[in-house]
């Protein structure tokens, strides 16, 4: 079998390192109210970040609880569609992340029932979870860049 260097699906990948595994760290990001942490909201999901001393390492952890999608089907989607949509922003987060010297840890979290969301079928229901995890990412990415953004010139006043 030929392996194809350089491949978009190479430069994507979500190996454990980029995964939160431990309940742990979970609950570190959940506690934390400081200035290295931030939240961020969409329709469906809750994303909670704090920033880490490790250089340019985004670790991503997903969370569904049973109270909001009884059927393990419905966890599976849900945690596929988030998973797909912070794999393909990661290199991104870890390019704003590098020019701040740190790295960031980000606890995703479905926020809203299933069956409140109103999905006529399984097919709609990943589409509207797609989007909105995209959306969440894109302003996750968006918060780390202001940040990184204002740390100089909070350095700058002291």
């Amino acid at each position: 079998m030929l392996a194809v260097t350089g491949s978009p699906a190479e430069n994507y990948g979500f190996p454990r390192s980029s995964r939160l595994i431990k309940s742990a760290d979970f609950g570190v990001i959940l506690r934390t109210r400081n200035a290295q942490s931030f939240r961020v909201h969409s329709a469906y999901f809750t994303a909670g970040c704090l920033e880490n001393s490790e250089l340019c390492r985004v670790r991503v952890g997903i969370t569904v609880g049973k109270r909001n999608a009884p059927l393990s089907v419905d966890r599976a989607i849900v945690k596929r569609a988030l998973r797909e949509a912070a794999r393909l922003r990661l290199p991104e987060l870890r390019e704003i992340l590098a020019s701040r010297n740190c790295g960031l840890d980000i606890s995703l979290r479905l926020k809203t029932e299933l069956s409140s969301l109103g999905a006529s079928s399984r097919s709609s229901l990943k589409e509207k979870l797609h989007a909105d995890a995209a959306v969440l990412l894109e302003t996750v990415v968006r918060r780390a860049d202001q940040r990184r953004k204002a740390q100089p010139a909070k350095e700058g006043k002291i």
